[in-house]
């Protein structure tokens, strides 16, 4: 038996006869295509290693097609979320803009300069409204000298003075301020306290007019209706009535008058 390899034309007709083997058996037959393309590749392969040797199959026979990798998808990575501290602003929504705190319409008072005393209404400077008097009137002391040798005979009326600025009264009852007038029925400039807005004692009634809307007419035993000599106009403020009583003939504030009662009495020691 010839063992030897065949060559030459011999070699040729056997090569092109098992391609043209490969080729009907790797065409496609409905259902078991994979399994049978599969054997027949695998029977070529053998044959051409053992008859042919390792470098004339290798030739010959096609590789196999090396499949591309998959694409691989990119993921795009999600933000991580930013812990926001209590007290960063949150991105996004409008940062709190800071209330400045109110300020004071006057400075701090000072208790020797009268005019730096402001008539809130339930306050005459350090004068407290419905306070102890034997505490509030210690706060006069320096800047008011205590009529004594003129003092009114009515133990519930203490009167202050001093000699550039209108006198200052205080009335009590069952112990406490009750009311504060300052000045009397003559207009007088100097040092006094004053209204937030600076009107007092001296001030016109134009004045008074245009700061403030809620100026009423108050009748009184002294000045019955609008034009009479001393009329009285009242605004409300903290609760207590801040009245001013008008010089009809220089229309200008004689008196300032701070109570629970609107109407300024015509006479404190009577």
């Amino acid at each position: 038996m010839n063992t030897e390899p065949p060559e030459g034309d011999d070699l040729q007709r056997m090569l092109v006869s098992m391609k043209q083997n490969v080729l009907e058996r790797a065409t496609p037959r409905p259902k078991r295509r994979g399994r049978r393309t599969g054997i027949a590749i695998g029977v070529v392969g053998v044959l051409l290693l053992g008859v042919a040797g390792g470098g004339v199959a290798l030739g010959l026979i096609p590789t196999a097609i090396t499949a591309e990798p998959a694409p691989t998808a990119t993921s795009t990575a999600e933000p991580t979320p930013t812990e926001t501290s209590s007290g960063a602003p949150v991105v996004g929504r409008p940062t709190p803009t800071a209330t400045p705190a109110p300020t004071s319409t006057r400075p701090p008072y000072s208790l020797s300069d009268p005019s730096t005393w402001t008539i809130s209404g339930s306050e005459v400077g350090p004068i407290a409204l419905g306070g102890a008097v034997a505490d509030e009137l210690d706060d006069l002391d320096s800047a008011y000298a205590r009529e004594v040798e003129n003092a009114c005979p009515n133990p519930n009326v203490a009167t202050f003075t001093r000699t550039d600025g209108p006198v200052v009264t205080v009335i009590e009852t069952n112990g406490v301020v009750a009311a504060v007038a300052i000045g009397n029925d003559i207009p007088s400039d100097g040092v006094a306290p004053t209204t937030a807005e600076g009107l007092g004692t001296g001030s016109t009634m134009a004045a008074l007019r245009e700061a403030y809307a809620d100026l009423t007419f108050v009748p009184s035993d002294y000045g019955a209706t609008p034009d009479s000599d001393f009329p009285q106009w009242t605004i409300e403020r903290n609760g207590f009535h801040i009245t001013f009583v008008e010089d009809a003939s220089t229309q200008r504030v004689g008196l300032v008058w701070i109570s629970a009662q609107a109407q300024a009495p015509g006479e404190f020691c009577g």
